[in-house]
């Protein structure tokens, strides 16, 4: 048997998520609660979609800033359309709107070589100008319908939407990685994208499907988001390519490529919602969570790192990075 036995196959983001919940309940007042847990979930699963899509992006080596303002623009989008087209029509508008920001994002990055940060740097402010364009600069508010409100308050079989979605986006990734020559690709592009490319792999083809898969499950989030808030806003959840960046940092995905799985983002969106929960319920100010998230990152990726040294390999207690 292998030093550690069965820690061995636990992922050390995993470990750490499972420990924070501890410290949770056992510290935080109502943080067990079931209805305290649903509404963490709730909470989570928006950022837990959009880390799939950010997840494969850094697996394939690259970045994406441009989440905050393509789900901006979609809110704006699904709002304004929805008077004349309904809700069904209003939010696959909205999900095209994500999706084409994705389509521009890959051929610039995959087929003219730019570079992935100045791409998602450039769309994430065009985003917001358009977004705030086509809204005036102030909020628009939707027009009160039951189906438009069912992707933020509408349950499947007791379990909320958002919910479902986000264990349907994780599912989709973890079979996308570990099931498909795509998701082989991805991999191997992110570890080495020369050797990738003398291998016969079509790394511009491989780049461009990344980050159009990316832009989907953004897509899919802009819809619960935009239900949620009952408004198109400009400027809606402008910090969220660092929130998924944080969250896949914490579950264990380099910024480096060529490594993570769904397991990983799980991990790390839980770590996030927690926190931001315990945050809340704790009555710290609002610049405490910021701190925290920060110093969550930098213990998290520390472990990591302490995890798979050469000194804990002689404790037996090295735990693998991935699963």
């Amino acid at each position: 048997m292998r030093p550690g036995g069965a820690l061995a196959r636990i992922p050390v983001s995993v470990a750490i998520a499972i420990l924070f919940f501890i410290i949770c309940a056992l510290f935080v007042p109502r943080f067990a609660s079931f209805g305290n847990l649903e509404n963490v979930a709730r909470i989570a699963a928006i950022l837990a979609i959009v880390s799939c899509g950010q997840a494969v992006v850094l697996i394939l080596g690259g970045i994406e800033f441009s989440f905050g303002s393509s789900v901006a623009l979609a809110s704006v989008v699904s709002v304004m359309l929805l008077p004349a087209a309904g809700p069904a029509l209003a939010f696959a508008a909205g999900i095209a709107t994500v999706v084409l920001v994705g389509l521009v994002n890959a051929t610039l990055i995959a087929a003219l070589g730019l570079p992935a940060v100045v791409v998602t740097l450039g769309t994430l402010m065009i985003g917001h100008g358009l977004a705030a364009s086509l809204a005036g600069g102030l909020p628009l508010d939707a027009a009160a319908s039951p189906l438009f409100k069912w992707p933020a308050v509408g349950e499947v079989f007791g379990v909320p939407v958002a919910v479902v979605c986000a264990g349907a986006a994780l599912a989709c990734l973890w079979f996308i990685l570990s099931r498909t020559e795509l998701g082989r690709r991805f991999y191997l592009v992110g570890a080495n994208a020369p050797a990738a490319r003398l291998s016969g792999i079509g790394v511009r083809a491989t780049t461009f499907a990344g980050y159009l898969i990316a832009g989907v499950f953004c897509g899919i989030a802009s819809v619960i988001l935009t239900s949620r808030v009952g408004s198109g806003q400009p400027n809606l959840m402008s910090d969220l390519p660092f929130q998924t960046i944080a969250a896949c940092a914490i579950g264990g995905i380099p910024l480096t490529g060529g490594r993570g799985s769904a397991l990983h983002v799980l991990a790390g969106v839980a770590v996030i919602a927690m926190l931001n929960n315990a945050v809340v319920l704790l009555n710290f100010p609002v610049a405490a969570q910021q701190l925290l998230i920060a110093f969550v990152i930098v213990a998290s990726v520390l472990a990591q790192k302490l995890a798979s040294s050469s000194f804990a390999v002689l404790l037996g207690l090295r735990w693998r990075s991935e699963p």
